[in-house]
């Protein structure tokens, strides 16, 4: 027997010999004789005491109860096995602090997960779950739970007595609504409820103030809850494909935001007050039905993208041109007619797309003169690209206009249409 190994006591020893019994691949992986300093899925402290264990893809049916000998264990990995319950001994692991049962094949969460009171991170994304049980609350020192990527139809009740919650993971279920007591998780800094089948986002959510992060894409959404407008700490929210028809101008007070996704919804005109998101870097509208922006747009200084396409917008303001940081812009597949000369003001424009609008036939010349521009898609059929590359070479030819842009247009590189996609 290695010195280290005779350092254990038996119960740690008889605990890792049985998960041995319990795994071929543990079996073929630890070896009679071989040093368990050297088993890579255990890590000792002092060579005393084991951990952490890290059982990922251990081919385990079961595990055996003697693992809650393991005293000192602190982490627990059994993601992609083929579990299906824990045993009660798991109570003794006192100083299990985090526990990972990803991708097994739990139909209900066993009894004994919800007496491990000391845990503060818990993650069961990938099983087949239909519920969260209401003992849940009795984890009341969790800082991160994840329960994504199951089958789970609603939220309990419980969910709001775990307010040492920071992180909430619950997407890809089948989530209709969430509790009124989701206003208890005043700490909850991130929270992931996209690909489920909300209809509803309760008003009680503007109590989670401290939210920085929201997901919400990819549900049934028609309105938003005006306290929305609370979370002025989010810094990131994505609300695409959804079925939103009107947007609260409280939006306008989520100040910190730096990335805002609205893209595929049924929005016809978004509210002026979105102009105060001065830190927004990434705005997505496309594919939606606005026909007009509001001039406040303009006001949004920090943004580096802004995607518009497939929208019916004839034309845009003016005030676009106080967007200096721009240095992408989709404008195509709309019902553009003109576009203002005030783009020219884009200094810092390095993709513009302007195809897909039949109406539109001509440019200002003081396009071509763009200096960072790369690339540039102007027209949909031949013929107008035609005419539009001459306006482009004819400005090639102005003072000041041999930069990259009006160098590259009237060469032909800039300018190229490209097929509808």
């Amino acid at each position: 027997m290695a010195e280290s190994e005779a350092m254990l006591d038996s119960g740690t020893l008889g605990a890792l010999e049985d998960l041995r019994a319990a795994s071929d691949v543990l079996e073929e992986e630890w070896r009679p004789g071989s040093s368990i300093t050297a088993w890579k899925r255990v890590k000792l402290e002092s060579e005393l005491d084991v951990v952490e264990l890290f059982l990922n893809e251990a081919s385990l049916l079961d595990l055996p109860d003697s693992i809650g000998s393991l005293a000192a264990l602190r982490k627990l990995r059994l993601n992609q096995n083929a579990l299906r319950s824990l045993p009660p001994s798991l109570t003794g692991l006192h100083q299990l602090r985090a526990l990972w049962a990803a991708g097994n094949v739990f139909r209900e969460v066993p009894q004994v997960v919800c007496q491990l009171t000391q845990l503060e991170q818990l993650f069961f994304s990938l099983n087949p779950l239909q519920a969260l049980p209401p003992a849940i609350s009795q984890l009341q020192n969790l800082e991160w739970l994840d329960f994504s990527e199951c089958q789970l139809a609603a939220v309990p009740p419980e969910i709001g007595a775990l307010t040492h919650l920071q992180r909430l993971d619950l997407h890809s279920n089948k989530i209709a609504t969430l509790p009124e007591t989701i206003s208890n998780l005043r700490r909850l800094d991130h929270l992931s409820l996209h690909s489920n089948d909300m209809t509803l986002l309760p008003p009680e959510i503007g109590a989670c103030t401290a939210l920085t992060w929201l997901s919400l894409n990819a549900n049934k959404l028609r309105v938003l809850p005006p306290s929305i407008g609370h979370l002025t700490n989010m810094v990131r929210l994505s609300l695409h494909i959804n079925q939103l028809e009107h947007l609260p101008p409280e939006l306008g007070n989520l100040v910190h935001l730096e990335a805002l996704s609205l893209h595929s919804n049924e929005l016809p005109d978004i509210p002026p007050e979105l102009g105060r998101l001065t830190e927004c870097v990434r705005l997505s509208l496309y594919q939606n039905r606005l026909t007009s922006l509001p001039p406040e747009i303009g006001q949004l200084t920090a943004l580096q993208e802004l995607w518009l396409y497939s929208n019916q917008l004839t034309s845009v303001p003016r005030e676009l041109a106080h967007l200096t940081a721009l240095k992408r812009l989709w404008l195509d597949r709309n019902q553009l007619t003109s576009v203002p000369t005030e783009l020219a003001q884009l200094t810092n424009l390095q993709e513009l797309y302007l195809d897909q609008n039949p109406g539109l036939k001509e440019l200002p010349p003081a396009l071509a003169l763009l200096p960072a521009l790369r690339r540039m898609y102007i027209a949909s059929t031949p013929e107008a690209q035609a005419a539009l590359q001459a306006q482009a070479a004819a400005a090639h030819q102005m003072p000041g206009g041999r930069g990259p842009a009006a160098a590259a247009v009237a060469a032909g590189v800039i300018g190229q249409s490209r097929p509808f996609t």
